[in-house]
């Protein structure tokens, strides 16, 4: 289908919830649980969009946030050119309107205090729609029969009581058009009803496709459902979506591990048909401690270097080969074990001497690295000095009108990509340029699209304003001009706060250590971490890797004071601060990576899997390859 049917966008979308621990858990970081984390597709006009997963992978988060009935995290949903993640008051009533949800329990969604006159007029009357009683009630007797109670004379004054559960589901999708919806979010709407009467629901919602053209997001764990009722399918793992495609592509041509695992898990009733099972082990990880990297690697059968391994698997591995059994070697030195990450922190025992810890870890790693793709993506095996840290304060720093401008035109560079033709505000915005303290957009010839530009950055302001860029109070006005068709953003000098300092100066030390030509260096430094308004940065090896890093340091520092006034006024000191006693401590460093994106592979198949990076099979090195890997 072409970009101009595309109804709804939803890009990056995201919903932590915040997990509480109770009193004693007070100034200590927040754990969230990542319901979802970084979801994007489209819908259609027309289409039935099936999200598939099994239970707790973020479906009916998804459709939550799509209607609004929660407010994401991050992330933009784009409808009708507005992104409703951003809009407010008024503007959400009347979004509401037009995005309705059809629940999973027709029992728990319908009140039964009120007839079904009662609970089909109730949205009508909510949003003012209809001149008189009359009216209404013939738009609540058209809605009933759209939705097969007919005839509805029959079920006006019947509580769900009185019905059975597929007509309480009718009841409830006649409820969703009444008000003539542009999307319907359906959420497992047939789980609930006897297999007797799934097909007469999922019949009549196929015919109300073709008869009004309204898209379903329809969200199910059931493959078979899905396969019956979807033009295209979403499979979720774990908040984020791993793969998007036709639904007979997915069937019949499925590319992420993931999805090949749950389509030979479904029962064929076939005695013929050859039946085979994909090793996957494990469990499901928690939404509240999401693997780093590719978030399906810990359980995927065909996972290599490049998928981001952790030190948690290393534990796993050194467990699995017995080297943690009470009369090892490497056991009775070690007397715990620290993961983080990328990093795995062993603390020594007394009178064990930590280099010889490390040349037996190093000796480990090297007669494994053939047979575990793991061990291949160890980067350093060293002694960490665990009494120091170096830390950089950071304040808070002015930002004139025209940086300001400056940093407001990068921002919505990279996270408003208007020239992608996949990017919701293509074919919107048509240009941006600065022009010292004012950025303007150029929208070009279209009246429509400059009042959607100005109400995306008005939204868009707001939103970074209130949430995580207090800087942005500097924005004086936004203005549309349909003279010169465009939206002028006015700056005026601001403040950044020091904690959105200490992120800027993190971000800028770690990118300009890997290009600086200090490559052991960058090679040996944990990952940099920001507390508040301060970064604090480790490297392992001897005390001469420390004055050497801190030295880099403060020379990058000093050089970009001469380039960059606005980094000098961030930075107050540098110094090597002590934190504790000392222990000594051997750390293993692993290779970083970050969450595959979706790949495209071809005709709108997407995959979120680095064996598919550059749109191909990505065949990993033969020495990648762990004996006895089933390799795609």
């Amino acid at each position: 289908m072409s970009e101009t049917n595309t109804i709804v966008k939803v890009r990056n979308l995201k919903k932590y919830f915040e997990l509480r621990k109770g009193f004693l858990s007070i100034g200590k970081d927040i754990t969230y649980v990542k319901a979802v984390d970084g979801v994007d597709f489209d819908m259609r006009s027309g289409e039935i969009l099936g999200l598939v997963g099994e239970s707790g992978c973020g479906k009916t988060t998804v459709g939550r946030l799509l209607t609004r009935l929660e407010d994401p995290t991050d992330g933009f949903v784009f409808f009708l050119g507005r992104d409703i993640a951003l809009i407010e008051g008024q503007d959400v009533k009347v979004f509401r309107r037009n995005i309705q949800m059809v629940f999973q329990d027709p029992y728990e969604s319908l009140n039964p205090r009120t007839t079904v006159t009662q609970t089909i007029m109730e949205p009508l009357l909510n949003h003012h729609i209809g001149e008189s009683p009359e009216e209404r009630l013939e738009m609540v007797v058209q809605a009933m029969e759209d939705a097969g109670l007919a005839p509805a004379k029959e079920y006006l004054n019947r509580f769900p009581h009185e019905l059975s559960g597929g007509q309480r589901q009718r009841v409830a999708i006649a409820r969703a058009l009444a008000v003539k919806p542009r999307v319907i979010v359906a959420d497992e709407p047939v789980s609930m009803l006897d297999v007797s009467i799934r097909a007469g629901v999922l019949n009549l919602m196929l015919d109300l496709r073709e008869k009004y053209g309204i898209p379903y997001l329809f969200i199910t764990h059931d493959i078979a459902v899905a396969r019956y009722i979807s033009d295209r399918m979403a499979v979720m793992y774990l908040g984020r979506v791993v793969e998007l495609a036709e639904t007979d592509e997915v069937i019949s041509n499925p590319k992420h591990p993931y999805t090949q695992a749950l389509l030979l898990a479904v029962p064929v009733p076939d005695p013929d048909a050859k039946h085979g099972r994909i090793d996957i082990k494990g469990e499901v990880p928690s939404a509240a401690d999401i693997p780093l990297g590719c978030r399906f690697r810990p359980r995927c059968p065909k996972a290599f270097k490049g998928c981001g391994w952790e030190a948690r698997d290393f534990i796993d591995w050194l467990g699995e080969k017995g080297y943690l059994a009470e009369d090892n070697k490497l056991r009775q030195a070690i007397a715990s074990f620290h993961p983080d990450g990328f990093v795995l922190r062993m603390t020594v025992n007394d009178g064990a001497d930590p280099n010889a810890v490390v040349d037996l870890v190093k000796d480990l790693v090297a007669e494994g690295r053939r047979a575990h793709p793991l061990l291949d993506s160890v980067e350093v095996i060293d002694t960490l000095m665990t009494d120091r840290v170096i830390e950089i304060d950071c304040r808070p720093a002015p930002i004139s009108a025209d940086a300001l401008a400056a940093e407001l035109f990068t921002l919505l560079e990279s996270t408003v990509a208007y020239e992608e033709p996949d990017h919701p505000m293509h074919g919107i915005i048509a240009d941006m340029r600065l022009e010292k303290n004012r950025l303007i957009v150029s929208v070009g010839d279209d009246a429509q699209n400059l009042k959607l530009a100005e109400a995306f950055l008005e939204d868009y302001i707001r939103h970074h304003r209130r949430r995580n860029r207090p800087e942005f109070k500097g924005v004086k006005s936004i203005s549309a001009s349909p003279a010169n068709m465009t939206v002028t953003l006015t700056c005026v000098a601001s403040k950044e706060p020091a904690v959105k300092t200490a992120e800027d100066v993190a971000a800028h030390i770690e990118k300009r250590l890997a290009a600086e030509g200090t490559g052991d260096l960058a090679k040996s430094t944990l990952p940099i971490e920001t507390k508040k308004k301060r970064v604090r940065v480790r490297i392992l090896g001897p005390e001469s890797n420390w004055s050497r890093l801190l030295e880099a340091l403060k020379e990058l520092v000093t050089a970009n004071r001469k380039e960059d006034e606005g980094f000098a006024q961030r930075v107050s000191r540098i110094r090597i601060k002590t934190v504790k006693k000392p222990q000594k401590t051997v750390a293993t460093k692993f290779i970083r990576a970050e969450e595959p994106p979706l790949f495209d592979v071809g005709e709108g198949h997407q995959v979120a899997c680095y064996l598919f990076k550059g749109g191909r099979l990505g065949q990993p090195p033969a020495t990648e390859r762990g004996s006895g890997q089933p390799w795609a």
